[in-house]
């Protein structure tokens, strides 16, 4: 019987150490800069900063939405800050409108219309994230950092407004010229929530992006157009 509580007490002890053991492989794994990777998908809402036309020729600009998803890819540095990283898709560009109208029998009649510059770029951003509280059931974290695009191809939308709208045949542009710009240096900053999901966690957010280069630079005309715009997201990531 005393042998039995003697290897009864040993095999208690073992199965203690052996969690205890556990434990702290996991915390040692936890701090071993684990990474996660997901996938997110939401909207960009664009427009552009123009500088150098007079008031009385410039048109109305307006922002134009597009879709906005990709990869991501986030490292834990330490217990509060950590890096993300990724390749994104997102449609940019803006609307520039014009329009008048017409008085046909005492009825104004709006006519018009607009052209949606589209541009389509691949994104990477290079974050540094602050997680605010990473033992409760959201996380709310901050990211500021640069991000760098490049614009794969883009196109002018024109579309008539008389009474109903015409899409005309687009046109594109051929971004290789001088005056355009298709490489862009942009800082961006994103504020979000995360919730812990098993191994992985949900990932909701809204972002600012302001270029700090120019899409186009048209000595001639004195033309300047600088990106920016606004996105949400929505996401899932796991930590491998």
């Amino acid at each position: 019987m005393k042998r039995l509580q003697k290897l009864t007490m040993v095999l208690l002890a073992m199965g203690s150490l052996t969690m205890t053991a556990q434990t702290t492989t996991d915390q040692a794994t936890d701090s071993k800069n684990p990474l996660t990777i997901g996938a997110r998908i939401g909207a960009n809402i664009g427009n552009v900063q123009v500088d150098g036309l007079s008031e009385i020729i410039t048109p109305d600009i307006e922002s134009l939405n597009g879709f906005a998803g990709g990869i991501y890819v986030n490292k834990v540095l330490d217990d509060k800050l950590s890096l993300t990283t990724g390749l994104h898709y997102k449609r940019k560009g803006f609307v520039a409108r014009e329009a008048i109208s017409l008085d046909v029998f005492n009825v104004d009649i709006p006519v018009g219309a607009r052209a949606e510059t589209r541009i389509h770029t691949l994104e990477v951003p290079i974050l540094l994230n602050y997680t605010f509280n990473k033992s409760g059931a959201v996380l709310p974290y901050i990211e500021v950092g640069p991000a760098f695009s490049y614009a794969a191809a883009a196109e002018i939308q024109p579309i008539a407004e008389v009474i109903i709208e015409v899409n005309l045949p687009s046109v594109d542009l051929d971004l290789s010229k001088d005056r355009y710009n298709r490489f862009e240096v942009a800082a961006q900053g994103v504020a979000g929530i995360k919730i812990p999901y098993g191994r992985g966690e949900f990932d909701l957010g809204l972002s600012y992006t302001h270029a700090l280069t120019e899409l186009l630079n048209d000595p001639l005309l004195n033309v300047r157009m600088i990106n920016r715009g606004i996105g949400i997201h929505a996401g899932f990531g796991m930590r491998i």
